[in-house]
């Protein structure tokens, strides 16, 4: 059974090429975005600009709304809470998303797959839950898990 590495990174502190250049680094076919609301105010980096910078270089982008934080998590975790309470809410809102994670695990099995959400350190980001639920998941042995 081959392991398929499944990247993370951060786009924070980049901008449009830098970011492609890490990307082609390691040899990104496809970008899944796991913001819940892909926009930005870091220009090339909201949902349309960034699917068609990537397309025109050769990089696929998929938009998965909902691997992102649920709105509710993200406005308690502004008011003051605990980063770690946030984790745990997030981790429990996953254990809906099943089809989504198989899904999501289908893809980086067949290609080169790079998680992509804002923070630059992947243990301050939600994408680290997800990757966490996927390595603990059936399929964790088909994974291997880089934070770029």
């Amino acid at each position: 059974m081959a392991v398929h590495p499944l990247f993370t990174t951060g786009y924070a502190g980049c901008n449009p090429q830098s970011f492609l250049d890490r990307l082609r680094a390691h040899s990104v076919e496809v970008l899944v975005d796991v913001r819940r609301n892909p926009i930005s105010r870091k220009r090339g980096f909201s949902k349309s600009a960034l699917q068609s910078y990537l397309h025109a270089n050769g990089i696929r982008y998929v938009h998965r709304q909902e691997l992102g934080v649920p709105e509710e998590l993200r406005r308690r975790l502004r008011a003051g809470g605990d980063l770690r309470e946030y984790f745990a809410g997030f981790r429990a809102y996953l254990g809906s998303q099943d089809e989504s994670l198989r899904t999501l695990v289908e893809l980086a099995t067949m290609s080169r797959c790079c998680l992509m959400c804002l923070e630059t350190d992947a243990r301050e980001c939600h994408r680290s839950v997800v990757t966490e639920v996927l390595l603990a998941g059936p399929d964790r042995e088909l994974l291997d898990v880089l934070h770029i």
